[in-house]
């Protein structure tokens, strides 16, 4: 007898948080408690594609492209992927971690419980113009860039 494919459900919370209305982009991932500095919070999970095939997903629109490394990408666009509603932002409270070849967020600062759960996307300087920023900090540039970049930005 074949087995049913396994079906995962959209995912809206875990132990540490849960996604709500963002005032930055949309939807965000909020901290259902307070979550310690050095704490794994979420995956950024999803199937496993090619570095090229997941440029071509992105070129086509998917926001929820992650690159791994050179070789491979991550279509977070998934239903079961909680870590798609983090939201950029210019003075991050987590950051991604590689363990096991999985991609995680983990904490850099302490999180209060109702914050908002935020990591720096890192996107390439180059075509930054197409990545604006709305995180509202009062250190964002207008766009969003790898902090080792943001001083090339001019400030209004």
């Amino acid at each position: 007898m074949k087995k049913a494919p396994r079906v995962r459900a959209i995912r809206t919370s875990n132990r540490y948080c849960y996604m709500a209305p963002s005032t930055i982009q949309g939807k965000g991932l909020f901290a259902r408690e307070q979550i310690p500095v050095g704490s794994t919070i979420v995956e950024y999970d999803g199937p496993r594609l090619s570095r090229c095939e997941g440029e071509r997903l992105a070129s086509e629109g998917n926001a929820y492209v992650f690159v791994i490394d050179r070789r491979e990408s991550i279509d977070g666009s998934v239903a079961w992927n909680l870590g798609r509603f983090a939201n950029h932002c210019c003075e991050p409270n987590a950051k991604t971690v590689k363990i096991d070849g999985r991609i995680w967020l983990r904490s850099i600062k302490l999180i209060e419980r109702g914050q908002e759960i935020t990591y720096d996307y890192g996107y390439a300087f180059k075509g930054h113009e197409n990545n604006p920023c709305s995180c509202r900090v009062p250190t964002c540039r207008g766009y969003i860039v790898p902090e080792k970049f943001r001083h090339r930005l001019l400030v209004d």
